[in-house]
């Protein structure tokens, strides 16, 4: 399972690491994947992605890897889901996906009172 990870409104250029396990708590190995998250705003109806970006693995073998925010990804204050996928092979020949988890945009200041 991944937790919460919490992030401020606009701010880029930091790295989301993740280490992605098996339901054994074992690390997955990511040797010859490629490895994507997947973002939704919680609030959307609309079902569409906020946005799709790739992991750069550190240590495949212990299953560890990050994600560095790009300017844009969280202009927007709130909760939002997110997926990891894993992909070995063109074509796949392995997927595995993990369970949601919550990505949290706290705004940044100043911030008006309502």
């Amino acid at each position: 399972m991944i937790q919460p990870q919490v992030v401020t409104q606009n701010d880029f250029g930091q790295s989301l690491p993740y280490t992605l396990q098996d339901g054994s708590q074992n690390p997955v190995d990511l040797t010859g994947a490629t490895v994507q998250i997947k973002v939704q705003n919680s609030q959307d109806p609309t079902d569409t992605l906020k946005f799709t970006g790739t992991l750069t693995i550190d240590s495949a073998a212990q299953g560890t890897c990050h994600y560095v925010v790009a300017s844009g990804n969280f202009d927007t204050p709130g909760v939002f889901l997110a997926t990891i996928t894993a992909t070995w092979g063109a074509p796949a020949t392995k997927v595995q996906t993990w369970p949601t988890f919550q990505i949290i945009v706290q705004p940044s200041l100043p911030n008006a009172a309502n």
